[in-house]
């Protein structure tokens, strides 16, 4: 018994070597093939681009296998792609507009042997992705991922269901020709993990951190748009903009927003009238109680002469801060395409003195620095009391001061104000509109006391 035990051991022992050096030896052959020249080459042939990996890894002892891609680095295309890559300069960390220290791909060897690049779950870890804006909008990242003839590269497929098994790869998955060498290739699902963007454009800079970001369900099909045309997305992240802006009449470096925000999203990536890949989003943000939206400027920095039309009833919106700090959740659903941002519906958001409704339809270009929305705009007690002790001290007479109080008040009595905000989102033009007010007047909110007022000034 002992010898049968001791015999099994050692060839538990041997064969398990065996199989360690015919996964070395696989491993060794297929690197052979794939190793980072062959991806470098291919980026390039594909994309107006440099690229460069400083190592590629094969695990076959998982299953799927991962294929581990080591310090990818993308740059604009420079004269080193006339050369081989292992004679090429190490690219500067200064140069590269996109860092990934990790990316891992979970494929089937039997596909990736076979030349098709099914992953069934794609990882990017830890991205650094840099971004230049011009005021047209035009961008330097765009810019790598063209072809290198010019031509607007857009994926055939990206992927089938996730649910749904690879059945015919010459049909479903899209194929790049690099140098005559045809590789197949489709996503199933995608996960970005702890990343940073940076957005620079003449006004603004955009930065995004801990961006976790994950792609599912995706069904991409340049040929059959109707049918295969979408992504779902979750996220979250910790986005922060700066720029110029007026505040106390004098343009200065100013932070202008800084949230916290988690998301999902549909997106159309395909734009089925031009076939372009034009990504088109139908969002669900929730901003994060604590998030700041603005709160730099005040109204009379921003209104200017509009503010004091108020005033003449006593109305001081003047040394209100326009925004702040939220003071509960913001749940945000809009349409977000060409970097412009479209709310679907009415919006509230609850900041320190106020709360504010914004209207569906309203729009924001972050990018271009342009907005342009209507709000509504509802006192807390504090601010109510002070506008309304204003009014009480404008010398317009009780009646008249109650009928002003009763015609700018909403159905919860609280003092409501419709605000026009457009323009530059750094130097916004806000303006009063009246036609609530000039409504409840109609209606008799607070007309018997101005008639009364009135009548007692003749």
């Amino acid at each position: 018994m002992k010898k049968i035990l001791r015999i099994a051991l050692i060839l538990i022992v041997v064969f398990g070597l065996l199989f360690g050096i015919g996964l070395g030896i696989g491993s060794w052959w297929i690197m052979r093939k794939m190793g980072p020249d062959t991806w470098v080459k291919l980026a390039e042939e594909k994309w107006n681009c440099r690229m460069q990996i400083d190592d590629v890894e094969l695990s076959l002892l998982s299953r799927p296998a991962r294929l581990i891609f080591k310090e990818v680095k993308m740059a604009p295309r420079d004269a080193e792609v006339l050369k081989e890559p292992a004679e090429r300069e190490p690219m500067a960390e200064s140069v590269a507009l996109i860092v990934i220290p990790k990316i891992v791909l979970e494929v089937k060897l039997d596909d990736l042997l076979n030349k098709r690049l099914f992953v069934e779950n794609l990882r990017i870890v830890s991205p650094s992705v840099q971004e230049t804006q011009t005021a047209l909008g035009d961008s330097t990242l765009e810019a790598l991922f063209k072809n290198p003839a010019g031509e607007e590269e857009v994926p055939k497929a990206i992927a089938l269901q996730q649910t749904t098994p690879v059945a015919a790869p010459e049909a479903s998955a899209a194929s790049s020709s690099a140098g005559g060498s045809d590789f197949a290739f489709a996503i199933s699902t995608a996960n970005l993990e702890d990343g940073r963007l940076t957005i620079k454009n003449p006004s603004v800079q955009i930065s995004v951190s801990k961006l976790d970001f994950s792609l599912s369900g995706i069904d991409v099909d340049a040929n059959n748009l109707a049918s295969h045309n979408k992504i779902r997305a979750l996220l979250s992240a910790h986005l922060e903009v700066s720029g110029m802006a007026r505040v106390g009449g004098v343009m200065r470096p100013t932070e202008m927003a800084n949230l916290q925000l988690t998301g999902e999203s549909d997106i159309v990536p395909i734009n089925p009238a031009t076939g372009k890949w034009s990504p088109a989003s139908m969002l669900k943000l929730t901003l994060a109680q604590g998030s700041v939206l603005a709160g730099h400027i005040t109204m009379g920095d921003a209104a200017g002469k509009e503010m004091k039309k108020l005033m003449e009833y006593g109305v001081d919106l003047s040394p209100v801060k326009i925004g702040g700090a939220l003071l509960e959740p913001a749940v945000v659903q809009a349409s977000f395409v060409n970097n412009r941002l479209t709310l679907n519906n009415d919006t509230r958001f609850a900041f320190p003195e106020y709360e504010v409704m914004i209207e569906g339809q309203s729009w924001f270009n972050s990018t271009q620095n342009q907005h342009d929305m209507d709000l509504r705009l509802a006192c807390g007690a504090g601010l109510q009391a002070r506008l309304q002790a204003g009014v009480s001290k404008a010398k317009l007479g009780e009646s008249i001061a109650r009928g002003v109080i009763k015609a700018l008040s909403d159905d919860r009595g609280r003092m409501t104000f419709d605000i026009e905000s457009e323009g530059s989102l750094s130097d916004p033009k806000i303006r009063p509109r009246i036609d609530r007010l000039l409504k409840n007047l109609i209606k008799g909110e607070g007309l018997g006391d101005l008639l009364q007022g009135l009548l007692k000034k003749l």
